[in-house]
């Protein structure tokens, strides 16, 4: 049986915004989508923010979309982009506070099931893990003042767990960088530039302990990395989520195989990640352009940045493009987006 979602997904391009607006505030959908047998055996977790009674958030649910539950439970402040350590042990995130002097975007990181928040730097962004998951990389905003564009970013730094201090990228020519993701072998730092460093957009490849910066060659933005550092997804357009091999083996890194997870003629897709083993990829769909502010919290921006909230949900395809497209999340809230999947590994623990 289809979900509401996915009726929508399947109506002519003429009716489907207008259907989708009715849907959404008039329909409360508890456990959407439904994977079969191998999502509800598949033993790991998806994080995801979603906007809950005015409030971002960030929520972990089953591989199937059951069992959601709020990680963060906080009122004030905003919780966003969550990012898993490799053994599952830790979640890395984004919150906003606001001040008087208007919003402060900051980096923390806290246990899996919630609990032991620390601060890793104010007016920061973008943060990922170190594949040893003793590092956090991050970028600082390039301004004083908070901008919501997710590429308004300067520099690039590295946070050691262990010690507490943070260390500045020996690259000073660094910026315009969002998502990041680090490969397997600790050597590089995939991300996207935007208008920054020479490059009007692209997808590149930082290393970690060098100067050198590679353009990738493929278009597109927001890159994942798979845990074994030998495969890539990305969003080649608004309307695709990419799949290729990468080779870190040789001095340059190396795209081939390019192939396609699932494309849309209408909807935006976006934010896509490599569960555990590679075998699936989850990213956000929902309409595109730009979003007006809708509550607490949110801002007037494109729809896929961070912090703005549109009629999204986090969906899952097989990585090889086969099989049905599995609405996970439905129409519970507002906004569910930047999915991230959660190992539930011996060293990492469980968030039942």
């Amino acid at each position: 049986m289809k979900t509401p979602f996915a009726r929508y997904m399947a109506m002519p391009t003429l009716v489907c915004a207008a259907v989708l607006g009715l849907w959404w505030g008039a329909t409360a959908y508890a456990v959407p989508g439904g994977g079969g047998e191998a999502l509800r055996a598949y033993p790991h977790k998806i994080l995801f923010e979603s906007y809950d009674e005015d409030n971002w958030e960030i929520f972990v649910m089953n591989a199937d979309g059951s069992g959601r539950r709020n990680l963060t439970q906080t009122k004030k402040d905003h919780e966003l982009y969550p990012q898993a350590s490799p053994d599952g042990s830790r979640i890395c995130f984004l919150a906003d506070a606001e001040t008087a002097g208007g919003t402060v975007r900051s980096v923390y990181y806290m246990e899996a099931d919630g609990t032991g928040r620390r601060l890793v730097a104010e007016k920061a962004r973008q943060p990922c893990w170190s594949p040893d998951g003793r590092r956090i990389a991050f970028v600082r905003q390039e301004f004083s003042k908070f901008r919501v564009a997710d590429y308004v970013s300067k520099g690039l730094y590295m946070y050691d767990l262990d010690t507490g201090q943070t260390q500045a990228h020996p690259n000073d020519n660094i910026e315009h960088l969002y998502n990041l993701t680090w490969s397997a072998d600790g050597r590089w730092i995939v991300a996207t530039v935007h208008a920054g460093m020479g490059y009007g957009h692209a997808n590149i490849a930082i290393e970690v302990d060098g100067m050198a910066v590679h353009n990738l060659g493929i278009p597109g933005c927001r890159p994942c990395l798979s845990a074994d550092g030998k495969r890539i997804t990305w969003s080649s357009n608004d309307h695709e989520i990419a799949i290729a091999d990468i080779d870190f083996s040789g001095p340059v890194p190396k795209v081939s195989n390019v192939g396609t997870v699932y494309k849309h003629p209408e909807l935006h897709l976006y934010h896509p990640d490599f569960s555990p083993d590679a075998r699936y990829v989850t990213f956000s769909v929902g309409p595109g352009g730009r979003t007006a502010a809708k509550g607490p919290g949110t801002y007037t921006e494109v729809a896929e940045m961070v912090g703005v909230a549109g009629l999204w949900n986090v969906c899952l395809k097989r990585a090889d493009g086969q099989g049905d497209l599995i609405d996970l999340t439905g129409d519970q809230t507002l906004s569910n987006k930047e999915s991230e999947w959660l190992s539930v590994s011996a060293m990492g623990k469980d968030t039942q």
